[in-house]
């Protein structure tokens, strides 16, 4: 009877063990999402009207003011001073050239997750 209840109990362990991990994964899975709509969201209504959805800055006014091409490495190696994450904290803060200023209208954790999003268009060659 005593091997029997370890038995069980050994038993019950490991199923609550996984039932748990697979509880918190999918909530992880679905902060994770989330972070990521707000992330696509927050450069939509931000930065998409002229870097373009898709970072290329082929808009009409991402032409008007120039604005980098994001998916370019080319672009990225070029200008490699400002893509320290204290620079383009500063330019998002700011404002450069043509870009406004977003200090007064964003978080600065808003600002980092812009950050991120711009360099998640860089493509590495």
């Amino acid at each position: 009877m005593n091997g029997i209840l370890k038995y069980s109990l050994l038993l019950l362990g490991v199923t609550l063990f996984f039932v748990l991990l697979a509880t918190t994964s999918g909530a992880f899975e679905q902060k994770t999402f989330s972070r990521a709509k707000q992330v696509d969201e927050l450069f939509a209504r931000n930065c998409a009207r002229c870097h373009a959805a898709d970072g290329s800055g082929d808009t009409p006014l991402g032409h008007l003011y120039q604005a980098p091409d994001f998916t370019d490495s080319d672009w990225w190696k070029q200008n490699s001073r400002i893509t320290r994450t204290r620079s383009l904290k500063s330019i998002i803060t700011h404002g450069k050239a043509g870009m406004p200023a977003f200090g007064k209208k964003l978080t600065g954790s808003e600002i980092n997750l812009l950050i991120r999003r711009v360099r998640s268009f860089r493509q590495t060659n």
